[in-house]
């Protein structure tokens, strides 16, 4: 699972969205826990207060490479895509930070776009340049990592909003951005246990949504 493979899922979420009817099987949004945590790929961060997520539904059968924090609550939920960053939504421009993680790929990961830098953000223990886009009613931060669990992974953080919106959602990006952590988490097998990430233990009332 790639990098872009992961992007195309959301942006195809998003167009769906995008149509004008609500999402399959629409359902309202959840207020998000306080924390979130990904115990196969070792990552945990601190929720915005007040943000909503759309659950994964129910039979849902994928693999885990992130989540969509919303900043103002969608008007519908519906389904997913293969991997769990591809939430389907409505409408498609609401305020969001989308987080995506997968193994690095090295080699087999396509290049990445020229980076317009507008700012840097604490991300992983480091500063790291912010990239931007921007479309007739759309603007999007973009940063990313590569860290270490059990082999090299790497993160995507990008924030999703509107012109006037920003001024009020960037905090909220930096903030997400630099809580950000590598952690540690107990996996069992049979009577084995095993520790997969790298760090304290993932908080446990942390949860993967």
């Amino acid at each position: 699972m790639t990098r872009l493979f992961g992007l195309f899922v959301q942006s195809l979420a998003a167009f769906l969205a995008a149509a004008g009817s609500p999402p399959a099987s629409a359902e309202p949004p959840r207020r998000a826990p306080a924390r979130f945590a990904t115990g196969q790929y070792g990552l945990t961060f601190r929720v915005p207060a007040g943000a909503t997520y759309c659950p994964l539904p129910g039979g849902w059968s994928g693999s885990d490479h992130g989540t969509t924090i919303f900043l103002e609550r969608p008007r519908d939920c519906g389904g997913a895509g293969y991997p769990s960053s591809g939430r389907d939504f409505a409408p498609a421009n609401v305020a969001r930070i989308q987080l995506y993680y997968g193994h690095w790929m090295g080699e087999d990961e396509p290049p990445s776009a020229p980076c317009h830098r507008v700012a840097a953000v604490r991300m992983l223990h480091r500063v790291r340049p912010v990239c931007q886009s921007r479309e007739p009613g759309r603007i999007a931060w973009e940063v990313s990592a590569r860290y270490k669990a059990d082999i090299e992974n790497e993160a995507v953080l990008r924030l999703e909003t509107r012109p006037g919106r920003l001024s009020l959602d960037a905090p909220l990006f930096r903030a997400l951005a630099a809580s950000l952590r590598t952690c540690g988490a107990v996996w069992r097998n049979g009577l084995k246990s095993f520790v997969v990430g790298i760090g304290p233990r993932c908080p446990a009332a942390a949860k993967f949504f």
